[in-house]
Parts: C-alpha cells; structure tokens; sequence
C-alpha cells in the first residue's frame, strides 16, 4: 500500500504514478505485457524488474567478448555504486522501466527481441498488453 512518502517520491520526479508502481511489482517479481508510447516510437515487451534486466544484460554483453564482459562488469558496479548511495531504509527510487523481448515500431518496425530500459517520466502513455 502506498504511503505519503511514496507519493510524494512519485510527484518529485514528475512520473505516472501508477508505472512507477508497475516497476516496483517488477522489481518484487511481476512480469506483465505491456506497451508504451515514448520519444514517438511505440515500444511493446514484458516488464521485468531492475535485476533481472541486469542479469539478462550481463548475459549478453559477456557474448560479446572481452569487451562485452567489460561492459557488463561496468554497468553492474555503476548501479551498485548508485544504489549504495541510498539512505539505509530508504525505499529504492524508481524511474525506469525495464523490458525484455521488446519490440520498438516508429513508421515501420525498427528492432524487436531487445532489452530495453526506458525514463518513466518519459512515458506519454501505455496499455496492458503487448502487440
């Protein structure tokens, strides 16, 4: 259940509300279809949550070499670095989306199967359900 500080978290960052809550059921294990309209493109895919995202792109870049690895390696030290400026017991902020097997289609399809990683205050709108 939310409380006053969550909302308050939510209308500091000029999110949608109700996506940031999508994301923190993610982060807890939920996956569910979805698919958002942001920057003129429609991107479909399943939510999952921040860690998994992070495994499945470590999983990835490490395919890509030495050089993928390293990528990987970065990322992982940047969001841990990130996430241990938190206060302790402060809840995790929550200002990206993260979706497997995505698709993104602008005039014509222009790439699908991806990871992708999206700024909720970026979002114009969504809808339940992937195409």
């Amino acid at each position: 259940m939310p409380d006053d500080h969550d909302v308050q978290e939510i209308l500091d960052i000029g999110g949608d509300a109700v996506l940031e809550r999508l994301a923190a059921m993610a982060d807890h294990g939920m996956v569910l279809d979805i698919t958002l309209f942001a920057g003129g493109q429609v991107v479909s895919g399943t939510l999952i949550g921040r860690d998994r995202w992070l495994q499945q792109f470590s999983e990835r870049a490490a395919r890509g070499g030495a050089g993928g690895r390293q990528v990987a390696e970065d990322v992982q030290r940047l969001l841990q670095a990130l996430e241990s400026r938190r206060p302790a017991g402060e809840p995790p902020h929550r200002d990206f989306l993260h979706l497997a097997g995505a698709q993104i289609d602008g005039t014509q399809r222009i790439a699908e199967g991806l990871l992708w990683r999206g700024r909720i205050s970026e979002v114009a709108g969504w809808s339940l359900g992937s195409l």
